[in-house]
């Protein structure tokens, strides 16, 4: 017999279920409801290394498009926070602000935390970047944190933001 195909039960399971659903085939696979990426901050991070005695985190959580954040510092720095930042850049390289912060005036504690809304382009004064772009460069490790002082204008404390 030329021309016919005859199907095992599984492909005529398959088709019979396929057209019970409409023709398109359906998934039971579920997104992760929200991502979330740290940051360990220390003085050996920044580049050039420092040394202070304090240390700190970042934490953010994507959920749909919204990014959390805070930005705590433990232990005292040198002087009271002036800034901080997220800047785009590999670890060991100095890159340029992407994000910037309200920072608190404190030397222990939360120094900074809020929300990003990435459907919208984030802007810094100067440049701005797309929140899809933000997202690609939190995802490949692209990105860093770090909180300034008046004694470490160039950073006190940084960490790369690494996905969980």
């Amino acid at each position: 017999m030329m021309g016919r195909t005859i199907l095992g039960a599984t492909a005529t399971t398959f088709i019979i279920a396929l057209v019970a659903c409409g023709g398109a085939a359906q998934s039971t696979v579920t997104q992760p409801t929200s991502v979330t990426y740290i940051a360990n901050l220390s003085g050996a991070n920044e580049f050039p290394a420092v040394t202070t005695s304090a240390t700190g985190t970042a934490v953010y959580t994507l959920s749909g498009n919204t990014l959390t954040y805070t930005v705590t510092v433990n232990g005292n720095m040198t002087a009271s926070a002036t800034s901080s930042h997220i800047h785009a850049a590999p670890a060991g390289a100095n890159g340029n602000v992407i994000v910037p912060f309200v920072t608190a005036n404190v030397g222990s504690g939360v120094v900074t935390s809020g929300s990003i809304d990435l459907s919208q382009p984030i802007s810094n004064g100067t440049t701005s970047i797309s929140g899809d772009s933000l997202r690609a460069l939190l995802n490949n490790g692209g990105a860093y944190t770090n909180v300034h002082s008046s004694q470490f204008k160039a950073g006190e404390i940084r960490g790369q933001i690494v996905r969980q």
